[in-house]
């Protein structure tokens, strides 16, 4: 727990471990004010007649950012408030009882760490602690969650649920979007769910370091919930767009398999994470990800004389072997689907 930020930061010191090269870390582009922004969506509409309009809006934002943000999504605003609270209390619980968490095996079901996985292999650091916790299926993984704070299994369990629910939702109107059959996603391909919950101490210098790097997600989509302090920013064509808090919102990230799926019709979010030099932030990214053995590829209706199938069919262990393997390389994210390519 000593290598842990929350554990040894006094706010005033950057170790030089932490400190990014110049041409990566957030510098002038720390609060960037760019005219593009996240679309924001409203999920509220897609049972009525405006539900072709909710859709387009999605497999716009897909196919140009990689991302959007969704309201009216069915979620209450107090079961969000009351998850960010059993995570704030959580990573404030006294290190002795958070130690017994701490581990680099990505087979438990409740992992603490620091940075990321392979923290001791780093040359640099990101600013942040975290928790990956498996959460599917939901009853056996919740009794390896922690029992402090008192309600963490109960109040997290019922969110982990919601989020699930609104990413199959949003998965429905994607495949209506690409013209594929309904319950298309409804299988294998999202069986697993896991959750990544970051903790980003406020900072000393948040232009010189990073609470996480540019990364597209390995899920198909990811639903994020990042409270009320800036710090997420996706990239579109080497400009960075800050997603500012609105109450109530989540953004929906798409992942690098959704990229395959569509036959690269939809693209990965390119996103990183910046710190704050006057508070914490804490987020929680839900990830729906397939089994280790499931199948990935291109749907098949997507492929025609026209439209030749880009990537050829993959496990998803394989992927994740790719995928670790590039961000352990601290390799641009447009290389993790490169080696998938089908050449021409």
């Amino acid at each position: 727990m000593e290598k842990f930020v929350s554990s040894w930061s006094d706010g005033k010191t950057l170790p030089e471990s932490y400190v990014f090269p110049a041409g990566q870390r957030p510098a002038e582009h720390l609060y960037p004010k760019s005219k593009i922004s996240v679309p924001l969506i409203d999920l509220g509409k897609e049972n009525g007649p405006n539900r072709l309009e909710v859709v387009q809006q999605i497999m716009e934002a897909a196919q140009t950012l990689g991302a959007f943000q969704v309201i009216n999504h069915g979620i209450s605003t107090k079961l969000m408030d009351d998850t960010l609270v059993m995570f704030k209390e959580f990573f404030n619980l006294p290190v002795e009882k958070k130690a017994k968490y701490c581990s680099w095996d990505t087979k438990e079901k409740f992992i603490l760490y620091t940075s990321n996985f392979g923290y001791d292999e780093e040359k640099l650091h990101f600013w942040r602690d975290a928790v990956t916790q498996r959460c599917a299926p939901l009853e056996e993984c919740t009794p390896y969650w922690p029992d402090e704070p008192a309600k963490y299994r109960e109040i997290v369990g019922e969110y982990t649920a919601k989020a699930k629910e609104v990413g199959l939702k949003i998965l429905e109107l994607i495949a209506e979007g690409l013209g594929l059959e309904v319950g298309y996603f409804d299988s294998d391909v999202t069986q697993e769910v896991e959750m990544n919950v970051n903790h980003y101490p406020a900072c000393p210098d948040p232009t010189l370091t990073l609470g996480a790097g540019l990364h597209s997600d390995r899920s198909l989509i990811t639903i994020l919930m990042q409270g009320d302090v800036s710090g997420l920013q996706f990239n579109k064509d080497g400009e960075w767009i800050a997603v500012d808090p609105i109450p109530d919102v989540l953004c929906v990230n798409i992942g690098y398999l959704m990229q395959i799926v569509s036959n690269g019709k939809l693209k990965s979010g390119d996103h990183r994470a910046v710190t704050n030099a006057e508070v914490t932030r804490e987020s929680a990214a839900l990830f729906l990800t397939p089994t280790q053995e499931c199948l990935i590829e291109p749907a098949k209706a997507l492929i025609n004389g026209e439209n030749p199938q880009l990537f050829r069919a993959i496990h998803y262990h394989e992927f994740l072997t790719a995928h670790n393997a590039v961000r352990k390389a601290k390799l641009s994210p447009n290389q993790v689907l490169k080696s998938f390519l089908i050449k021409p």
